[in-house]
């Protein structure tokens, strides 16, 4: 058996090639990373947890996988496992020693730890993987086998197998694609083509400073939770997501006065049968909707659910759109139009707890480290649900193109219209 077994590019690997020929050094690079942070509590053994890691390369073939761009055509190798390195700092350096930490696309496994003590029974660990094999429901699925390994070691159950009796060796790099999906796009082209002919940039900030093009990316709170939002999608029945990305469409027309948007839709790209499998799923959506004649709240959710849900049932694979579509091409590019990007990050439920209770904390903003899949040329707008069902938000932004308070004043914005959608 080789040492080293090439492999086809997934849709997701072969949208990473593409970026990478239109924005070199932006995906494939040491930084390109997507990064986990977790509170255990409980006594924590560190060989164990050394030999836990160790596991899960056996048992996730993406950890075994090596994506580079170091070629005309970047190609997967799934390559013999490998110990993850696992660095104990002081929690006061933490951060500091995770941004300075490298993380280079060829490494067997792209996989990093980090643990910091704060008591005998009290830690921080941070898992950081290449983002061309994870992503951040991958995150949430390593960190959930991390602990069952990790029980199944100091209770000495058969490593080779998890809880459920599942085999190493199971969980494998996402599938290509079939005959019927190549079938698929061919037939849908002519519909992407028109939605995406003309697409208006957002109207430029007048008091963006200019220069360079520069990135910057802030949080912000929101008050509504979980129960609330599901609460209000069944009265309107209409989903919750759409409740979301329709007070973002919303705010955004308000606060630019565009009346004609192409939102970029990022969506996970996980069918049930992915919901266990560790590697880099992803798409891009665009969802274009017609905002003109003032619209009311309620109409703007009833514009945004018929274009969306259009959007999605046409859905194919971005990586096939750029490639016979200019105007594809052109939107997504780094000089294409400036858009906004909206995107809801699912993650599977937090883990439950065992010999080492866990809780997933957030790592604070603006690090060197990670950054979107595709350019982007305007901003991105991204939300997150808190361990308790509330939501939280991360805006990153072109700071030559958009000026803080602007920006600021959109978010504002945009909590204060959700709130009103949603309700008490």
């Amino acid at each position: 058996m080789p040492d080293q077994l090439a492999v086809p590019l997934s849709p997701a690997h072969r949208l990473l090639a593409w970026v990478d020929e239109v924005a070199p050094g932006m995906v494939f690079g040491p930084r390109f990373v997507c990064l986990g942070g977790y509170r255990l509590t409980g006594p924590l053994d560190v060989p164990v947890l050394r030999g836990a890691l160790d596991r899960l390369v056996v048992r996730h073939e993406a950890l075994r996988t090596v994506i580079a761009g170091d070629g005309p055509a970047p190609r997967p190798r799934v390559t013999p496992p490998a110990p993850v390195p696992l660095v104990e700092v002081p929690p006061d350096a933490l951060v500091d020693t995770l941004v300075a930490g490298a993380y280079p696309p060829g490494s067997v496994p792209p996989l990093w730890a980090y643990l910091a003590r704060h008591g005998d029974a009290d830690a921080t660990l941070v898992l950081v993987a290449q983002h061309t094999v994870a992503d951040p429901w991958s995150m949430r699925i390593l960190i959930a086998d991390l602990l069952r390994g990790y029980a199944d070691r100091l209770v000495g159950r058969n490593e080779g197998q998890n809880q459920a009796g599942t085999p190493p060796g199971r969980h494998q790099v996402p599938a290509t694609r079939d005959g019927n999906d190549e079938q698929r796009t061919r037939r849908l082209t002519d519909h992407w083509r028109q939605v995406l002919t003309e697409v208006r940039p957002l109207p430029p900030d007048t008091a963006a400073p200019g220069g360079a093009p520069r990135h910057a990316e802030t949080r912000f709170p929101l008050s509504i939770t979980d129960q609330r939002l599901r609460a209000a999608a069944r009265t309107r029945r209409t989903t919750p997501f759409v409740l979301l990305l329709s007070g973002f469409i919303g705010a955004l027309a308000a606060y630019t006065g565009a009346t004609d948007l192409t939102v970029p839709v990022l969506t996970y790209g996980r069918g049930r049968s992915d919901w266990e499998t560790v590697g880099l799923f992803m798409n891009a959506l665009p969802v274009r909707v017609d905002l003109s004649g003032d619209p009311t709240p309620g109409e703007t959710l009833h514009r945004v659910r018929v274009a969306f849900t259009t959007a999605f049932a046409r859905e194919v694979p971005l990586a096939d759109l750029v490639s016979r579509l200019p105007e594809a091409a052109r939107l997504f590019a780094p000089d294409g139009p400036a858009s906004a990007q909206f995107e809801v990050i699912q993650l599977p439920p937090t883990p439950p707890s065992g010999p080492l209770a866990c809780r997933p904390i957030r790592l604070p903003a603006g690090l060197p480290l990670g950054g979107p899949v595709i350019p982007v040329n305007g901003l991105a707008v991204w939300l997150e649900q808190g361990p308790e069902g509330g939501y939280s938000g991360t805006v990153r932004y072109r700071a030559d193109l958009f000026s803080q308070p602007t920006v600021e004043r959109l978010v504002t914005g945009y909590a204060d219209r959700l709130e009103r959608l949603v309700g008490p």
